[in-house]
């Protein structure tokens, strides 16, 4: 297993988390804490002020100066969270950057454990289309993203004792899987492996849970200590998954890379970061 304290390159694990003002953005916060301070890593409270939008397209003058001081406010309001969670401070920084959100925390990623941001949509049609931010980070990241959302999931977090990973039919890859039991471990709790069928047949079910013991036991092994259950979930992903995240601390999914357009947020996943109701971790 890997040293969390430290990256692939040998620098100093660092857990990132974009804020902005918002009470999603101050519970991001919060979790992020939660996240570096399991990892043993640093925290980077980040605010990006996208000033094209504050220009918009009619070229309008702004004070740079100005918007810094705004958003230095931001990210103080934050770091005063992720302190009450238990940082150490002095294992705290925190930016204010001009540009686009959602490709700033992408580029970051590239040093980051883990990239921590708040969903803003509350209820309603605004769940159809999700923050932008937060889907377009999902999909650009390099790094692991966890989406939280004061509105989906507003008690505290950590008291069920369990992480769940969603594991498809044609896994590609271990990465939700890894992360999912990294977690676990690092919690101390079950971690739940699950997968979805849609027909109701003897045979189908017990290929499905074949399958399913298949991906996981090559990861399995690494975490002795970790208790694992495999459960089959029927019914529409989304359906059947939201469900479940409602039982759990975090559900953990994979998202699929697409040949042309690169890392995308699909039909399952944006319906699954629209009504989770769970923090979501999402990995490539």
């Amino acid at each position: 297993m890997t040293d969390d304290r430290t990256s692939s390159k040998g620098r100093r694990a660092t857990v990132i988390v974009g804020v902005d003002g918002s009470e999603d953005g101050l519970r991001a916060a919060r979790y992020a804490a939660g996240s570096a301070i399991r990892r043993d890593a640093d925290l980077v409270v980040l605010h990006a002020v996208d000033d094209a939008a504050v220009a918009g397209t009619w070229g309008i003058a702004y004070d740079p100066t100005a918007l810094q001081d705004a958003g230095q406010v931001v990210v103080d309001d934050a770091i005063d969270v992720a302190k009450d969670r238990g940082m150490d401070p002095d294992r705290i920084s925190g930016e204010v950057v001009l540009g686009n959100p959602a490709a700033i925390l992408a580029d970051r990623s590239a040093d980051a454990q883990l990239v921590v941001v708040g969903r803003r949509a509350s209820s309603g049609l605004e769940r159809m289309f999700v923050g932008s931010t937060s889907v377009a980070v999902a999909g650009m990241s390099v790094a692991p993203v966890v989406v939280i959302s004061r509105a989906s999931n507003p008690n505290p977090t950590g008291g069920k004792k369990c992480v769940a990973v969603a594991v498809g039919p044609q896994n590609t890859g271990p990465a939700a899987i890894e992360f999912g039991f990294a977690e676990a471990d690092r919690r101390g709790c079950k971690l739940l492996a699950v997968t979805v069928v849609g027909q109701d047949s003897q045979t189908i079910h017990e290929e499905a849970l074949q399958r399913l013991d298949k991906a996981i036991a090559p990861v399995a092994d690494k975490y002795p200590g970790v208790e694992v259950e495999t459960r089959l979930l029927s019914g529409e992903p989304v359906d059947a998954l939201v469900d479940l995240s409602g039982d759990v601390d975090l559900l953990v999914i994979d998202m699929k890379k697409h040949p042309i357009l690169g890392w995308i947020a699909g039909g399952v996943s944006r319906g699954i970061m629209a009504h989770a109701r769970s923090p979501l971790a999402i990995c490539h």
